[in-house]
């Protein structure tokens, strides 16, 4: 398997060497134990970069202890930014993982073990960069740079944890260095505290991190923009975008894929990553990401399968365009019911090029893989047999971030990957700033940075069959007109959806818009799953604050010092 950067390689023998619990009095204890590390050794820039190491290492949720159960609290947001949207269902069998279906129907309990995963992975991690904080208060003999740039790490990283939290939970405590009863009350949005610790960030960060994988300067203005878009405060996000676009230091890759390999993720400026969570994947070892492999290639698993109507969504219309008023009237034709072993047409329908590299479906070539199962192509993905439960499901699976053959001979398995995965890249950031422009009424910018996008995945390579031909008839083109606000509010939402989808960005998305029980309900209407249909509702644009947290943070006289969001 490839080298991967530098803070990777350091990564796991400093988290073992940071496992350690600070903040004893001095009288508690006289001699330290042998074996241990004091704050005193760690207050240097190497022991200090080492704990930053361990609170980088929360990124993913994936953080040990109650919070190290994998698919209930994993960062990517496949689950909490893709199933609980209108892009993917669950997958798998009704029995694996049942939670996941509550997620799915919007029916989530207070009670469920995965909302107490995802709040601890989230405290994990913002305990993990106060421990950061905690010593460099006692550090005596750094230099002003590092005292500045490791403190804004720090705090970048806390910002981050608090602002993933409040949006699963919408109010939560805000933890800082100096919080020593944690029995918190969350009874005030903490925005304005994470918005504090950003703008440090951005005031003291270097523009280019010491290496690959770090925060930087960028990383928190993009950070902070999406706080702000949160919130729908666009002249404040506004002059981040800007300065993010006007730097110089990032570009849309050539080909819409090149995003989702691992060529392009050893550079710090010119590319279009901007913050990125690393991962890695090693022989033997179940590591990398957790990315819902398909068992029959890469060990394991069944889950976040592509909704019906989000493959519909990239049909296009005779000039290239979105059909962004009846992309949902018609199914494009699919394998639904139909056997591996039995004949299957493909649709003729004019299709967005980012479809097939983001689903996999019936009869278009899978990654490298010889898969071997349709006569006259070895590498055509088989359909049903490679789905778990295609009659509850549906008959997708997702595709982007999958591990290769290669990476699979080199040691992934069970449905991990090296591929890192973006928090920010730079075509997230141009279709924000599209939003921005387009509540401004300034829709010639709005259209600008929309057919940006639009234009690249036009002139990128497209899946094709062994003899080269196109495996669909791939059909974009830019706009030529946004012909007013409302047109073009529309058109970069659904632009959005398109470039970003199962990314773990639409959750939020359809929420900061204001239109996440709209989008829901008619959803479950039309997309014929039986889970949906008869199960679906709309609770709340949040999950439940867990009772487990309820419990255990009650005060002396047990009275609750959190209060659970409304509906649940």
């Amino acid at each position: 398997m490839r080298k991967r950067n530098n803070i990777l390689k350091k990564l796991i023998p400093m988290i073992v060497a940071c496992t350690f619990i600070w903040g004893c009095s001095e009288d508690y204890v006289d001699v330290s134990p042998t074996g241990t590390l004091s704050p005193n050794i760690l207050a240097t820039v190497d022991g200090l970069d080492a704990l930053l190491l361990a609170a980088y290492a929360g990124l993913d949720g994936h953080t040990g202890g109650v919070t190290n159960l994998g698919w209930q609290n994993d960062h990517t947001n496949w689950l909490y930014g893709e199933i609980a949207s209108d892009n993917a269902l669950k997958g798998t069998s009704i029995g694996d993982q049942p939670d996941m279906n509550l997620i799915e129907q919007g029916q989530m309990s207070p009670a469920s073990p995965y909302m107490d995963a995802l709040w601890g992975s989230i405290y994990e991690g913002v305990a993990r960069a106060n421990s950061v904080l905690q010593i460099l208060s006692t550090s005596e003999d750094l230099s002003d740079t590092d005292q500045k740039r490791i403190e804004g790490e720090a705090r970048f990283l806390r910002a981050h944890y608090h602002h993933y939290g409040r949006r699963y939970f919408d109010r939560l405590p805000f933890i800082d260095e100096t919080v020593t009863d944690f029995r918190v009350p969350n009874d005030r949005d903490i925005f304005s505290d994470i918005e504090a610790d950003y703008r440090f960030a951005i005031e003291n960060l270097p523009l280019d991190p010491l290496e690959v994988g770090r925060t930087h300067r960028s990383a928190a203005q993009a950070s902070l923009a999406k706080l702000y878009m949160d919130v729908s405060d666009f002249s404040s996000a506004k002059p981040l975008l800007d300065a993010i676009i006007s730097s110089g230091r990032y570009k849309l890759f050539a080909n819409y894929n090149d995003n989702f390999v691992m060529d392009n993720e050893q550079t710090i400026s010119d590319t279009e990553f901007i913050f990125q969570i690393q991962s890695l994947s090693r022989q033997g070892e179940l590591n990398g990401r957790l990315v819902n492999g398909i068992a029959q290639l890469h060990g394991c698993c069944g889950f976040l399968q592509p909704s019906q109507n989000l493959v519909n969504a990239h049909k296009t219309d005779a000039n290239g365009l979105p059909l962004l008023d009846t992309y949902n009237n018609v199914d494009l034709a699919n394998d639904q019911g139909i056997e591996t072993t039995e004949p299957f047409t493909l649709p003729t329908d004019n299709l967005d090029p980012r479809l097939d590299y983001t689903v996999a479906r019936r009869g278009i070539p899978f990654l490298d893989f010889d898969i071997g199962l349709i006569p006259g192509d070895a590498n055509l993905f088989p359909g049903k047999d490679y789905v778990v439960d295609q009659f509850t499901y549906g008959p997708y699976r997702a595709k982007k971030f999958l591990p290769t053959k290669v990476e699979v001979d080199a040691g992934a398995f069970l449905g991990t990957s090296s591929i890192n995965y973006s928090i920010h890249r730079y075509a997230d950031i141009l279709l924000l700033r599209a939003e921005v422009a387009v509540e401004e009424n300034d829709l010639g910018t709005a259209l600008d940075l929309v057919n940006r996008i639009r234009n690249r995945a036009k002139n990128s390579e497209v899946i094709r069959f062994a003899d080269g031909s196109p495996a669909a008839n791939y059909s974009i083109e830019p706009y030529t007109v946004f012909p007013d606000q409302t047109f073009a509010r529309k058109a970069v939402r659904f632009e959005r959806r398109l470039e970003l989808a199962l990314e773990g960005f639409r959750w939020y998305d359809l929420v900061r818009w204001g239109i996440a029980e709209e989008t829901i309900l008619e959803y479950f209407n039309t997309e014929d799953r039986p889970l949906l249909t008869s199960l679906g509702t709309y609770t709340s644009d949040y999950m439940p604050i867990p009772s487990n947290q309820i419990d255990i943070t009650r005060d002396d006289d047990g009275n609750p010092t959190l209060t659970q969001n409304p509906g649940y």
